[in-house]
């Protein structure tokens, strides 16, 4: 028991660590962050911090890769639970809306620039998770595209038309530069993917 509580307590001062680094980077940027603000922010100390993620950059990193994990493990499933071609379109854009609007400060940190450190940081975690969800991308488009249901199209442009909308109101609504909720866009935003992709199959 003791065990248990004492790994619980880790992850739970490890959430609260990367919490406040999330509030601590969209709010003052990654340059101006300190690990002591970090460390006033969470309640962790200077000596746990470093023990957890090594440094900032490596903060940063985990962060970004956490973010980018849960964002692909959402986005596959709602694949995987939309064998249909024009509902896992329509599930893949509401997936992304859904995501932006539930947490805007992870949205932000992930949807902007990253300094080189924390993208060398990410470099090799992010191979991995990347082969592994474009292959489920693949392995659920690949089908429509053989039947024709899909347009035939690179990859890049699928991705591309298919998110690319709902991509760029989400910068826009982020950035306070508009007041259109993505979620009351989110159904024409998955219809115009679907038009944009559909093939000539039925």
């Amino acid at each position: 028991m003791a065990t248990v509580t004492r790994a619980s307590a880790t992850a739970g001062r490890r959430d609260a660590i990367l919490r406040a680094a999330l509030q601590c980077f969209t709010e003052r940027g990654y340059g101006a962050t300190t690990m002591a603000q970090v460390g006033r922010r969470s309640g962790a100390s200077i000596g746990s911090m470093y023990h957890h993620f090594g440094g900032k950059e490596q903060l940063a990193a985990a962060l970004y890769v956490e973010g980018m994990h849960d964002y692909q493990r959402g986005a596959a499933a709602a694949l995987a639970q939309s064998p249909g071609a024009e509902g896992g379109v329509r599930a893949l854009v509401r997936h992304h809306v859904a995501w932006v609007v539930e947490d805007p400060r992870r949205a932000r940190f992930l949807l902007g620039s990253r300094p080189a450190e924390v993208a060398e940081a990410t470099a090799g975690p992010l191979r991995g998770m990347n082969r592994a969800f474009f292959r489920a991308v693949r392995a659920w488009l690949d089908p429509h595209v053989e039947s024709g249901r899909i347009r035939g199209l690179p990859f890049e442009v699928h991705y591309a038309v298919l998110l690319g909308p709902s991509q760029e109101l989400a910068r826009l609504w982020l950035a306070g530069r508009t007041d259109t909720d993505p979620e009351s866009a989110a159904e024409h935003l998955a219809r115009a993917a679907w038009n944009a992709v559909k093939g000539d199959a039925p």
